[in-house]
Parts: structure tokens; sequence; C-alpha cells
């Protein structure tokens, strides 16, 4: 949870401008910074359910790789080494910096409203809406996501 708080909310997230209809202040065309604009966006619990599940597969993954075996329902009581911690601060930063975060155009139609959990795992997957609506360059890649 530091890494999360270090990388999209202290110094970003500004409680002065706080989270009432930021959708439609944009619209309305409000001037909303965008470091405020992304740990908002990325907060939202349909959108934040699923990257956060990335997070635990990046972290299985680690360990599969080192040849250790874990009890996945015990993920979070191992002790992580620091190339871990790394990778996965480096995958909330590249996470962060992506740019529909910062895309006004898409506070009318993909943050909007509430979406459930399954749109957004569309469009982590394919880069796309279910509607096929393009909203990332390319579908997220978790091995890409880990590097510099």
């Amino acid at each position: 949870m530091n890494i999360i708080a270090e990388e999209i909310y202290i110094g970003r997230f500004d409680p002065d401008i706080g989270t009432y209809r930021i959708e439609n202040r944009i619209q309305k065309g409000e001037n909303i910074p965008e470091p405020h604009l992304i740990a908002y966006r990325m907060s939202k619990e349909e959108i934040i359910y699923n990257w956060l599940k990335y997070v635990a597969q990046i972290i299985k993954n680690y360990f599969i790789m080192q040849g250790k075996p874990i009890d996945e329902n015990k993920l979070f009581q191992y002790s992580f080494p620091e190339p871990l911690w790394d990778r996965i601060r480096i995958f909330v930063r590249n996470l962060r910096d992506l740019p529909i975060w910062v895309n006004k155009e898409l506070s009318n139609t993909v943050f909007g409203g509430k979406q459930n959990y399954e749109y957004w795992q569309t469009i982590f997957e394919t880069g796309k809406t279910p509607q096929g609506f393009q909203v990332l360059p390319h579908p997220i890649n978790l091995m890409d996501m880990i590097k510099e």
C-alpha cells in the first residue's frame, strides 16, 4: 500500500479538489490537474479491482520464476525480496503513466458512469471497451509493465 500511496496519491491527489462530480466538471471545462485526475480515475472501484489483481499476478509470477512454491491464499504473508518490491513499483508507475487516465474526452464515455468489473477487465485485456472503442494503444502486457 505504501507503493500505491507514494506513486498515485501523495502529492498528487488534492483533497481540496476532492472527488465530487469530477467527470461532470471536466465536461463543463473545469481544469482538473492531471495528477489528481489520474489518482481519482485509478481509484474507481471497478478499475482498482482489476489492476490490483495484476499486482497479485506479478507477485505470483515472481515466486514461480524463483522456483518457490506458494500458497496463493497467503500471498501477502510471504516476505517480499527487494526486486519484487521494485517490480510492483514499476508496474504501478507504468500503469499510472498510461494516457487513458488523463484523456478528458473519455469523461463522457469510459469514465462517465459506473462500469462493471468485466468492462475494465476487457479494456485491460484488449485495449478496447466491450463495445469495441479503442481506449488503450494495446492490451496490458504484464511483462512490459514491469520494465522501466
